[in-house]
């Protein structure tokens, strides 16, 4: 849709399953607090941290939780890798 020749459409700028799915890898990656919950297309992150932009990983499983906790603690479902296939 457009309006006085501006794009108003914003189902572009929400961010794909895959950006969740980085995010939740970057945080996994890099220890920061949070706990995660990934399941299909949805993935919950509570605390963590968007990934850098230049940061190409992503969770290749289906379905996982993670709590990462202060002083380098984590406890995943996850036992992948996060690297780019």
């Amino acid at each position: 849709m457009k309006i006085d020749g501006e794009q108003t459409d914003y189902t572009d700028r929400s961010p794909a399953v895959g950006d969740s799915r980085r995010a939740i890898a970057y945080s996994m990656d890099a220890l920061v607090p949070g706990l995660y919950f990934w399941f299909g297309k949805i993935a919950i992150r509570i605390g963590g941290s968007p990934p850098e932009t230049n940061y190409p990983g992503t969770i290749h499983s289906f379905a996982g939780a993670a709590l990462v906790l202060p002083g380098y603690r984590i406890y995943s479902t996850y036992q992948g890798s996060y690297d780019p296939r």
